[in-house]
């Protein structure tokens, strides 16, 4: 899974009930945030086009060791201005030493996106369209998504664990 927020807010509180129902399914997961690790911003340099490797020496190696490795990319981003979190564009940035060598091609993916407001106010579109772009662009395969609105205070997500249950067998058919 990889959190879009830095924060011990909705992003995170979503991130754990979904780890321990996947857990409870016997699914491990392993969990990055971005933002608080210790990566470079891509420099568009492009070497990384040519031998699939990125010249910065930062967290992004391992965490392109994990991506590569992984069966399913769960996404979890707060709304930004009705797109993805900048931490999370600055992580994706960074994966195209993956992209560059077709090794996201078939990937599948999860995107969920958490909006602070009512969806007819603020909608989460945009971030979760924006996903779907990179999941195009990278040749992978968007296997599900979801969005939960109404999560402007750190722990409003909770209010919805019903919905969050489904969210978990949700992604548990489409994984498993």
């Amino acid at each position: 899974m990889i959190v879009g927020s830095r924060r011990e807010g909705n992003c995170y509180h979503l991130m754990k009930r979904i780890s321990d129902g996947l857990s409870r399914e016997r699914i491990s997961t392993d969990v990055i945030i971005p933002g608080n690790q210790k990566i470079y911003l891509c420099t568009g340099c492009m070497d990384c086009d040519r031998n699939g490797v990125c010249d910065f020496n930062d967290a992004m190696q391992s965490n392109i060791d994990k991506i590569n490795n992984s069966e399913v990319l769960i996404f979890i981003t707060p709304t930004r201005w009705n797109t993805m979190s900048g931490d999370l564009k600055i992580f994706i940035d960074r994966l195209n030493p993956l992209y560059s060598v077709k090794k996201l091609k078939d990937k599948k993916v999860i995107a969920l996106v958490v909006g602070s407001k009512k969806h007819t106010e603020y909608s989460t579109d945009g971030a979760l369209t924006s996903l779907g772009s990179f999941v195009e662009s990278a040749e992978a395969k968007l296997i599900y998504e979801n969005q939960f609105d109404n999560c402007l205070d750190f722990t409003d997500i909770l209010g919805q664990e019903e919905k969050i249950n489904e969210v978990i067998k949700d992604i548990v058919k489409c994984i498993g």
